[in-house]
């Protein structure tokens, strides 16, 4: 949450995030990838996620949703969020998943 947000305008955020997240891109998972927000992509390497379920809220205002790096085939889960042209970008790595059977 950037300092001019207040807390209600997160919640807003999470809101409209999960609400479009559900009606535009859920139905469609095996065809869009979400990119990283523009002053994060570079650091992120320009990656884009293929996300893999329903977005889920993790506290009261971030939004997350387990997805698939394009670029490296790994599986974590992303903080996402809707900006103000009502796309979805992600905003960052909240927690690698180790896959199945790893140890």
């Amino acid at each position: 949450m950037t300092a001019a947000t207040t807390p209600e305008m997160a919640m807003l955020i999470a809101e409209r995030t999960l609400e479009k997240y559900a009606k535009d891109y859920f139905p469609r998972l095996s065809q869009i990838s979400i990119s990283f927000r523009g002053d994060r992509a570079e650091q992120y390497n320009y990656d884009k996620i293929r996300p893999l379920g329903n977005a889920r809220l993790q506290g009261k205002t971030v939004v997350a949703v387990e997805g698939q790096s394009t670029k490296t085939g790994k599986t974590a889960l992303y903080r996402i969020e809707c900006n103000s042209w009502n796309l979805i970008e992600v905003l960052e790595v909240l927690e690698e998943i180790s896959p199945s059977g790893a140890g």
